[in-house]
C-alpha cells in the first residue's frame, strides 16, 4: 500500500469514528428531545443527512470556484458527485464524469500573470467556520427554547456540524492523500518554489485538455518534493522522445539535494537514471555508475519496488550487470500490476521503455527469450 493510500485510509477511519462518536452522544441526545412531531426519527435523520451533505458538498465547490476567480484563475469545470459542468470555447456543457476528490472537484487554470491560490484555499475554510458558528448558535437557541415549534432545527444543526466537520477533516488534513486537498495545498504554498510549480502544472494540464502540446515545461532548480514531481513531466517527455541526454540532465538537477526529497522519491529518480545509463553506456561505465549511485539499501528498494521505473531499471541491472535470468523473470512478472498503478498519461511511454529494456537484455541473452517463450507455451 502506498503512503498516500495509507494516509487516506487513516483519515477515512477518523471520519467514521467522528461520525459514530457524535452520533452516539450529541445527536442521540438531541433527537431524544427534539424532532418534528409525528415524524419517524430514522426518516428525519436520513433526510437531514442528505440535505446536509448536498449543502456542504455544493458549497465547498462553489467557494472553490469563487476563490479561484478572486485569485486570478479561470474555472474550467465544476463537478459535484459526478455531475460535471464544463465551459469550453464559451459554451457550458453537462455530463456525468468521475472526479478527483472526496465529493467533487473544481478544475482551474491560470488566467492572469499575477495569481494567488490563497482565496481558493481560504474561502472554503471561512465557509466551514461560518457554518460551524451558525449551527452552534442555532443549536443553543433551539435547545434553550422548549416551547418553540421548530425546536427540531437544533437536531438539524448538530447533524450539519457532524457532516461539515467530516468533510473539513478530509479537505484540511495537511498531508498528501490520494488526491490533492486544500490542507496539502496550504503546506505546499509555504515554499515559494511550489507556488510557481503549481501554476505551471495547472497551465500544462490545461494545454493537454485542449489537445495542445506541452513543449515548454519549466524545469525547477529549487527542489522540493512537489517540484521534483513536476520535473518528472519533462523527464517523461524526453524519455518518450528517446532524448536520453536531456532527460538525464533534468534527473541530475532533481537529484542534487536528496535530503529535500522523500527517500522513495529519490530512489525512483535513481532508477530512472540507471535505466538511462544502462540503456546508453557500455557495461563497464554503467557498472561504475551503478556502484556509485546504488548502495545496498537502494539496490533492495529497486529490486522490490512495484513501479514501472524501478522494474525496467531492475531488468537492465539483472540482465546486463548481474546476469540473472531468474531476477529478470521476477521483474517481468510484476509488470502488469505496476502498470495499473501508473499515471494514464505515462502508460504508453512506460510500455515502450519496458519493451526496450527487455529487448536489450534479450539481445545479450537470446536463450532467455526462448526459455520465456517456451514456458509461456507450456502455460
Amino acid at each position: 500500500m502506498r503512503r498516500e493510500e495509507l494516509a487516506s485510509l487513516i483519515v477515512y477511519l477518523l471520519m467514521i469514528a467522528l461520525a459514530v462518536i457524535v452520533g452516539l452522544t450529541a445527536v442521540k441526545d438531541a433527537l431524544s428531545v427534539c424532532r418534528p412531531a409525528n415524524m419517524n426519527p430514522f426518516l428525519f435523520v436520513i433526510i437531514t443527512i442528505v440535505v446536509g451533505l448536498l449543502f456542504n458538498i455544493i458549497m465547498l465547490e462553489v467557494l472553490h470556484a469563487l476563490g479561484a476567480k478572486l485569485g486570478g484563475y479561470r474555472v474550467v469545470s465544476f463537478n459535484v458527485l459526478g455531475f460535471h459542468f464544463e465551459k469550453k470555447e464559451g459554451k457550458l456543457s453537462f455530463k456525468f464524469k468521475d472526479f478527483d476528490g472526496l465529493t467533487g472537484e473544481t478544475v482551474i487554470a491560470p488566467k492572469k500573470e499575477k495569481l494567488s491560490m490563497k482565496p481558493y484555499i481560504w474561502l472554503p475554510i471561512f465557509g466551514f467556520a461560518a457554518e460551524l458558528a451558525g449551527c452552534i448558535v442555532l443549536y443553543s437557541s433551539m435547545m434553550s427554547n422548549s416551547a418553540s415549534p421548530v425546536r427540531w432545527l437544533g437536531s438539524c444543526a448538530i447533524l450539519f456540524i457532524v457532516l461539515s466537520s467530516m468533510i473539513a477533516l478530509y479537505n484540511l488534513v495537511p498531508i498528501k492523500l490520494d488526491t490533492m486537498t486544500d490542507g496539502y495545498r496550504f503546506i505546499l504554498l509555504t515554499k515559494p518554489a511550489n507556488i510557481e510549480a503549481i501554476n505551471e502544472l495547472l497551465r500544462a494540464e490545461d494545454l493537454e485538455r485542449n489537445g495542445k502540446e506541452v513543449n515548454d515545461m519549466k524545469v525547477f532548480d529549487d527542489i522540493t518534493e512537489f517540484t521534483a514531481g513536476l520535473n518528472l513531466f519533462s523527464v517523461y517527455k524526453n524519455l518518450g522522445n528517446k532524448n536520453f541526454d536531456e532527460a538525464e540532465k533534468i534527473l541530475d538537477i532533481t537529484m542534487k539535494e536528496p535530503k529535500k526529497l522523500e527517500p522513495y522519491t529519490y530512489y525512483r529518480l535513481i532508477s530512472q537514471k540507471l535505466y538511462i545509463v544502462l540503456s546508453t553506456k557500455d557495461p563497464e561505465e554503467a557498472r561504475k555508475v551503478y556502484d556509485e549511485l546504488a548502495d545496498d539499501k537502494i539496490r533492495r528498494f529497486i529490486a522490490n519496488d512495484a513501479t514501472m521505473e524501478s522494474i525496467r531499471a531492475y531488468i537492465l541491472i539483472s540482465g546486463l550487470l548481474e546476469k540473472s535470468e531468474g531476477e529478470v523473470n521476477f521483474a517481468i512478472g510484476r509488470k502488469e500490476k505496476a502498470l495499473k498503478r501508473t499515471l494514464k498519461k505515462r502508460v504508453e511511454i512506460e510500455n515502450s521503455l519496458y519493451t526496450d529494456a527487455l529487448n536489450k537484455v534479450y539481445e545479450v541473452h537470446p536463450k532467455w527469450k526462448e526459455n520465456k517463450e517456451n514456458a509461456a507455451d507450456l502455460d
